[in-house]
């Protein structure tokens, strides 16, 4: 149960974020749905893992496809509530290390190391869904905080 109230404590920091309680008590179902869900299978799971009523299904598309939440400010205050919780994250030479994706780069072989099946996204439909390829991390200045 302690590590419930944590996760509680961490999920009440970001209700700035929700432009109404509304929208917050879904988004906190969302990431409690998330936080719990054995499959990756999107909303569904989410109904799943915490046993929603049918209706509930289409709330929680609504919510991902409405405006009450507002993602800018949540990655804000997601960053400043990570700080306050772990004050002591890894630095090098002073600056946060921050791990993230990297860019997808193309490969031909299908037997190469770390070659594998790679989800594109992309709005144009003449590229394919899957691409062949391996992930790159490109190092960039905007990720490191001070």
């Amino acid at each position: 149960m302690k590590l419930w109230t944590h996760w509680l404590t961490a999920a009440l920091a970001l209700r700035s974020a929700c432009s109404r309680m509304r929208s917050f008590l879904w988004f906190i179902t969302c990431i409690a749905g998330m936080t719990v869900r054995v499959d990756l299978l999107g909303v569904t799971s989410i109904v799943r893992a915490l046993g929603l009523a049918q209706p509930c299904y289409d709330r929680l598309l609504d919510f991902f496809h409405g405006t009450g939440l507002k993602l800018d400010k949540l990655s804000r205050v997601w960053t400043q509530t990570v700080l306050h919780i772990f004050p002591s994250l890894p630095r090098v030479n002073g600056r946060l290390l921050l791990v993230g994706d990297g860019i997808k780069i193309p490969k031909e072989g299908k037997k190469m190391p770390a070659v594998k099946g790679l989800h594109q996204d992309s709005e144009s439909n003449s590229k394919p869904s899957f691409i062949m390829g391996c992930i790159h991390f490109k190092p960039s200045a905007s990720w490191s905080m001070r």
